[in-house]
């Protein structure tokens, strides 16, 4: 019992002395509680933004917007914001993203319906956002059903074409598989810090540090072996996706190799960065897991950034893994930008060169 008390004592005042554990232990996990609880309350329905494009029907127009504005959310709020223009300037908004779809209504339609003649409304969205063909599509047939209860004709009156200003839709797997990529990249390079966390504590980087090997060396020479590994890591994510889901990559294969080399350094760099100032591998762990979870579900993994809410989008903008799903995504699948692919080489480079700058600054053989 006495050899029990003191090692349970040791261990408590290891625990206790150490502020980095104390911290991952009971203040982050309060953190991340509150991050994703306030991210996603009541947000579980997400508000769309809606260009309408009068053609010359006012009647029609008013009863479309009406049926619009009453769809609404368990909190009250418009499920729609909706705005008016002609149509190339709803065509610009949809196509930089600041609108979810347009709703054209033929000048026809006026004068069809009092003759009780079907008339069709035009929807155009873009499918490679994946909520307006799971959500927004839906929904809006369900409005045109309504509709067509509400003027009671023996045929519907309104018919909803859809049309797409992609070349071809993309389906969710489509969607996942960049992100999936860009995610593995993430975790293959922060956790690259770890060899180096747990040599120093086996004294073999302070041995090395007797040699003439230098700094810079240590951390590229393991950075070329990275950079093959994640090569071949890459190679087997597109295949399965290929062979398994039919995936097809429509882009350019070297760009896709530039990316994906340009996005494993960022990551084996910032892995390097914490392994130059974490001493050991219990306190690095949790490390990781602060950067690495926020990124893996704020950066648009596994849905779209567009349905985060907007006071989060600061942080977002922040995290280097939105900048390296969103080239892949536009390599890969031809989706929808987030930003220029040269804004995200140029943002995923300054990562590269800041990381690995600190890191060969302060780099520590013990």
């Amino acid at each position: 019992m006495r050899a029990f008390s003191a090692v349970f004592i040791s261990y408590y005042r290891q625990f206790v002395r150490d502020r980095g554990a104390l911290f991952f232990t009971f203040i982050f996990p309060i953190m991340f509680i509150l991050l994703f609880g306030w991210a996603f309350r009541n947000e579980g329905a997400q508000r769309f933004d809606i260009g309408l494009v009068n053609q010359g029907s006012p009647q029609s127009t008013a009863i479309i917007t009406f049926a619009l504005d009453n769809v609404t959310l368990d909190s009250g709020d418009k499920l729609f914001r909706l705005e008016s223009g002609t149509f190339d300037d709803m065509m610009r908004s949809l196509e930089d993203g600041s609108l979810d779809a347009i709703i054209v209504i033929p000048a026809s339609m006026d004068s069809s319906l009092d003759q009780e003649q079907p008339s069709a409304i035009e929807v155009y969205y873009d499918p490679t956002r994946i909520s307006n063909q799971q959500i927004l599509v839906p929904i809006l047939n369900q409005v045109v059903n309504g509709l067509n209860q509400y003027l009671q004709g023996t045929t519907p009156l309104i018919t909803l074409d859809e049309e797409t200003v992609q070349s071809r839709e993309l389906r969710y797997i489509d969607y996942l598989v960049p992100g999936v990529l860009g995610m593995s990249l993430m975790f293959s390079g922060i956790y690259g810090g770890l060899p180096i966390i747990q040599q120093r504590q086996a004294h073999i980087i302070k041995r090395l540090g007797a040699t003439p090997l230098r700094r810079s060396m240590l951390i590229f020479g393991d950075l070329a072996f990275r950079m093959i590994l994640v090569l071949l890591t890459a190679a087997l994510i597109i295949l399965v996706g290929s062979l398994v889901f039919d995936v097809q990559m429509v882009g350019n294969w070297f760009s896709l190799c530039g990316v994906v080399v340009l996005g494993s350094l960022v990551f084996t760099s910032l892995g390097y960065l914490m392994a130059a100032f974490v001493k050991t591998e219990e306190a690095a762990i949790p490390i990781i897991n602060v950067v690495a979870m926020p990124m893996m579900f704020l950066s648009g993994t596994f849905f779209e950034i567009t349905s985060m809410p907007s006071f989060i989008e600061p942080l977002i903008k922040a995290l280097p893994l939105t900048y390296l799903n969103d080239a892949l995504r536009q390599i890969m699948v031809d989706g929808t930008p987030l930003h220029s692919m040269t804004t995200d080489v140029a943002v995923l480079a300054a990562w590269v060169v800041v990381c690995l700058g600190i890191t060969i600054r302060f780099f520590r053989w013990d």
